[in-house]
Formats: C-alpha cells, sequence, structure tokens
C-alpha cells in the first residue's frame, strides 16, 4: 500500500503522532465524572463524548447543541496524507482538530481556515507525559490569536491554550524541570483569564470547568 505523506512534517512528529494515534483510547481518556469535566473534555479533546445536553442550565444548552450538530456535520477537504493504513490514523487526527475548531464558531469560513490552522500547526499529539507537542500548540494558539484577533476561533483559543499549558507544565514536572513547569503554569494563568471573559458562554462554563480541576485531565471513574 502507497501512503501519502506531507514531506513538510519532520519524521520524529510522524512518529509521535502515530504512536498518540495508537495508545488514544488509553492515555488521553477524558473525564466523565461531572457534567463540567463533560462539557471542558468535549471543547479541548474533541473526542466522542456522549455529551448530556439536559444536564446543563437552557443557554448554555443551546449553545452546546449548535457546537455539537457543527461538529458532527464537518467534513474534511483534507488531502495529502492516507485514509487508510497506519497513517489513515494520522489523517484522523488532523480532521479531529479541525472538527474541533470548526466546531466553535458559526462563520462560514471557518471550516477552510481550521484546515490551514492543522495544516501549519501539524499537531503531534504527545501522550506520554512530555512537554513539548501541548507547549507548541499552545504557542501556535497564541500566536495565532495574536494575528487572527477577531477570526472564528477568537473566543475559543485562549482556552485551548490555557489547558495545553498545563498539559505542559504537568508534562515539564514529570520531566523533573521546575523551571519550566512554572513558565507554563504562569502561561496558564494568563490564557485562562482570557479564556474566562470569552463572549461565548460554552467557552466561558469550559474555562470556569479547566480552572476548578487545574489539570490536564480529570480523574477517572
Amino acid at each position: 500500500m502507497k501512503v501519502l505523506l506531507d514531506e513538510s512534517i519532520p519524521r520524529k512528529w510522524w512518529l509521535a503522532i502515530t504512536l498518540t494515534v495508537l495508545s488514544f483510547p488509553l492515555s488521553a481518556q477524558p473525564s466523565r465524572n461531572t457534567a463540567s469535566d463533560e462539557l471542558l473534555d468535549l471543547l479541548v479533546f474533541g473526542v466522542d463524548i456522549r455529551i448530556r445536553p439536559a444536564a446543563y442550565p437552557p443557554a448554555l444548552r443551546a449553545e452546546l447543541e449548535q457546537h455539537q450538530w457543527r461538529f458532527k456535520a464537518y467534513r474534511s477537504k483534507r488531502t495529502g496524507i492516507a485514509k487508510t493504513g497506519e497513517f489513515g490514523m494520522v489523517y484522523s487526527a488532523y480532521v479531529l482538530y479541525e472538527r474541533r475548531l470548526t466546531a466553535v464558531s458559526a462563520d462560514p469560513e471557518a471550516p477552510a481556515l481550521a484546515l490551514a490552522y492543522v495544516s501549519e500547526l501539524k499537531p503531534c499529539y504527545e501522550w506520554e507525559g512530555y512537554h513539548d507537542c501541548p507547549e507548541r500548540e499552545a504557542r501556535f494558539a497564541l500566536n495565532y490569536q495574536a494575528a487572527h484577533p477577531s477570526g472564528p476561533f477568537s473566543a475559543y483559543l485562549p482556552l485551548l491554550a490555557a489547558h495545553r499549558w498545563l498539559c505542559a507544565a504537568e508534562g515539564y514536572e514529570y520531566e523533573k524541570q521546575p523551571e519550566g513547569a512554572a513558565r507554563s503554569r504562569n502561561e496558564y494563568e494568563q490564557a485562562i483569564s482570557v479564556a474566562l471573559e470569552s463572549p461565548s458562554l460554552l467557552v466561558r462554563s469550559a474555562a470556569q470547568a479547566l480552572k476548578t480541576r487545574g489539570a490536564c485531565y480529570g480523574p477517572q471513574r
């Protein structure tokens, strides 16, 4: 089988993506303890969470249902990565990232911009406890936000950055690098303060859940 690769992606990132996608169900399971955790994990992980709209107040429920509709309706136009075999899982990881971004905005340009965002970011999703990939995602989100302050993802990216900074801090702690952990937590505090003021009720609610949880992942049931 011929696998189509994006030659601009460093090989070590392909390896990280592949290993992560293979291990995703075990290493990145979202917390399902509370409705707040479910909402947060839906926004920052975007996995197939069976969210319960009835668990939320009417105004939040309405925004959540629109988010879910866009999330499920998204169809990627990504090419250049094989959709089957080993790199089919890489393709799925990229599309999931696009789906998360597209779901947060009703802007008709959001799908195309999400595709471009992911193509430039080339997310490597590292689920083995290290800081590299979540830190890179956080920096990319903040740089994108600065360059596109009125873009369709502007209400959401501070939340994404805040979450990824927490993941990076935990990675630095795992690596026994306290200075990196402290720096990442400081970045988290700045990003979460912005996310808590988001014009989106959905994002504000998820940001409050993240502030309460104070961790990349929630406790597992």
